[in-house]
């Protein structure tokens, strides 16, 4: 018997999406009916092809301008949308982009840490996008997919989320990251829409694209796990806060953090700079990099 019950783990375990997904693993798993595949762009992208059975969503599905920044949208309509798109807390979820630009990215990650937020825990990015997928010489199709909707019920998961009072409660008593590029950070170059320059007093720098390659593929985890344990001296058991200008590039190092190195509790401040550096009474460092220590 229980040699039967480790055969079925591990079958499933090949079954299960991995936080990183590459072609060959979805090209297998196409038809799989708990995997839900879901492409995130704007324009007509989808229309002219896609994945075949894949969803579409658009950014704009996820945040919303609240009148100062553009933040996470109000939890019923985060569920509305996942409904839509056929997912429940069972499915086996892989986002991606025809990745033109950076954002392009930016945005599967920032829906990937979305759906996390909200109970969905089986969650993939595709890596290296619909380019990676075209490499490997995988079918797509301009056929619209036939999605039927879930009743699925949002569980916002309150540790994955900081807002501007827990940053404030924080600071020197965990270890916050910054995945603005270096200059934005230091404030030698002004942030876009950010009236003071520098960062969160006490932030340590690491911008999201030192992650990838120009493919847009992930470095090698061992190189990534080195950086992060020996450089930043970051412990995969304690809580780690990730911010940026807006909430867009922080999630991809949500991502690389949470999914692939698995830290168990990293936190996300959607608002980020965007609030924070636009405050006369936030605590900001300027022109010197800072790494923390307790």
């Amino acid at each position: 018997m229980k040699i039967v019950f480790a055969l079925m783990a591990a079958a499933l375990s090949l079954l299960a999406v991995e936080p990183l997904t590459n072609a060959k693993w979805l090209g297998a798993h196409l038809n799989n009916p708990s995997v839900r595949v879901v492409e995130v762009s704007d324009g007509d992208s989808y229309t002219l092809e896609h994945i075949p059975g894949a969803a579409h969503t658009s950014i704009g599905a996820w945040r919303f301008d609240n009148g100062t920044f553009l933040s996470i949208r109000p939890v019923s309509e985060i569920e509305k949308e996942i409904r839509r798109l056929g997912i429940d807390s069972s499915t086996e979820v892989v986002l991606y982009a025809p990745i033109n630009e950076p954002k392009d990215l930016l945005k599967t990650s920032y829906i990937y840490w979305a759906l996390n937020y909200h109970g969905i825990k089986n969650v993939g990015i595709l890596d290296g996008g619909i380019k990676a997928w075209k490499n490997a010489q995988l079918p797509l199709t301009s056929e619209e997919s036939k999605i039927a909707p879930t009743a699925f019920k949002a569980n916002p998961d309150a540790s994955k989320i900081a807002d501007i009072g827990y940053v404030k409660s924080k600071l020197g008593k965990l270890p916050m990251i910054d995945a603005r590029p270096s200059d934005m950070y230091l404030g030698i170059t002004p942030t876009p829409t950010v009236k003071r320059n520098g960062h969160i007093k006490g932030g340590m720098s690491y911008s999201w694209n030192y992650s990838v390659d120009k493919d847009y593929l992930l470095k090698p985890k061992a190189t990534l796990e080195s950086v992060f344990k020996e450089g930043y001296k970051l412990d995969k058991n304690k809580e780690v806060l990730v911010y940026c200008t807006g909430g867009l590039e922080t999630s991809y190092n949500y991502f690389v953090l949470s999914g692939v190195l698995g830290y168990k509790n990293v936190r996300l401040y959607d608002a980020s700079m965007k609030e924070w550096g636009n405050r006369e009474e936030t605590p900001m460092t300027q022109y010197r990099y800072e790494m923390f220590s307790k």
